[in-house]
C-alpha cells in the first residue's frame, strides 16, 4: 500500500513554467497550473466530478468519427511557456503524437472543464480567457451546481462554446432530464443526467 507523504512547496518570486508543473503535478493531488508565470491550485475534485469526468471522455472517444484521442489530465502549454493549464479533458486532432510530456494549443480541438465550486471563476473566466488567446478551437464547460446564466435549465449541463476571434460564444447547450444533441466538435447524443452514474459505462458496453 501507498504512503501518502505531505509535500512543502516554497513559493519564490520567480516566474514559473510549464517545466515546472511537470515536476510539481508527479503527484495526482493537489493540481497545479501556471498563468503568466503564477502559480494556481486546485485541491481534489468531489467523487461526481470525476464521475462525469470519466463517463464524458468515454461518450466523446466513442463518437469520435476521426480517430480524434481523448485524454484526462495532461499538460496543455498555451503558446508561451509561462501559461500552461491541465484541462480535465483535452480532445486531440487526430495524428498528434500522444507520447508527449505536454501538448501544445495548436494539438487541441477542444479543452473541457468540468467546473469545481472552489475554483469557479478559473473555470469559467480564466480558463476560457487563456484557451480562446491560445486559439483553441472549442471549449465545453460543465456545470453541476448553479451557475449564472443557468435559466430554467435542470444540472447538469454541458455548455459547448466555440471560438470566434476574440473570445467564446455559447454555441449550443446539454441540459439534465432529456436526450439532447450537439454538432461541435462533433456530433453526439446523451442525456447529461447519466453521465454522473457510476455504472453508466458498464451500460454503455453492454448493449
Amino acid at each position: 500500500m501507498r504512503t501518502a507523504v505531505a509535500r512543502t512547496v516554497v513559493v519564490s518570486d520567480r516566474l514559473y513554467t510549464i517545466h515546472d508543473l511537470l515536476e510539481l503535478n508527479e503527484e495526482r493531488w493537489p493540481r497545479f497550473e501556471v498563468l503568466g508565470g503564477t502559480l494556481m491550485m486546485s485541491p481534489a475534485p468531489a467523487p461526481k466530478h470525476q464521475i462525469f469526468g470519466d463517463n464524458l471522455q468515454t461518450l466523446l472517444t466513442v463518437a469520435a468519427p476521426r480517430g480524434e484521442a481523448v485524454i484526462t489530465a495532461s499538460h496543455l502549454r498555451l503558446c508561451e511557456d509561462e501559461t500552461g493549464m491541465v484541462p480535465d479533458l483535452l480532445v486531440l486532432h487526430p495524428g498528434v503524437n500522444l507520447e508527449r510530456t505536454y501538448f501544445e494549443a495548436e494539438d487541441v480541438l477542444a479543452a473541457v472543464e468540468v467546473v469545481s465550486p472552489g475554483n469557479h471563476k478559473n473555470d469559467r473566466i480564466v480558463k476560457a480567457i487563456a484557451y480562446a488567446e491560445a486559439g483553441i478551437p472549442f471549449y465545453w464547460r460543465v456545470e453541476l451546481a448553479p451557475f449564472p446564466g443557468q435559466g430554467e435549465d435542470r444540472l447538469p449541463v454541458v455548455l459547448v462554446q466555440e471560438h470566434t476571434g476574440d473570445g467564446y460564444r455559447e454555441v449550443e447547450r446539454l441540459t439534465a432530464g432529456s436526450v439532447g444533441n450537439v454538432t461541435r466538435p462533433f456530433p453526439l447524443s446523451i442525456d447529461p443526467a447519466v453521465l454522473l452514474d457510476p455504472a453508466w459505462q458498464r451500460t454503455l458496453l453492454s448493449r
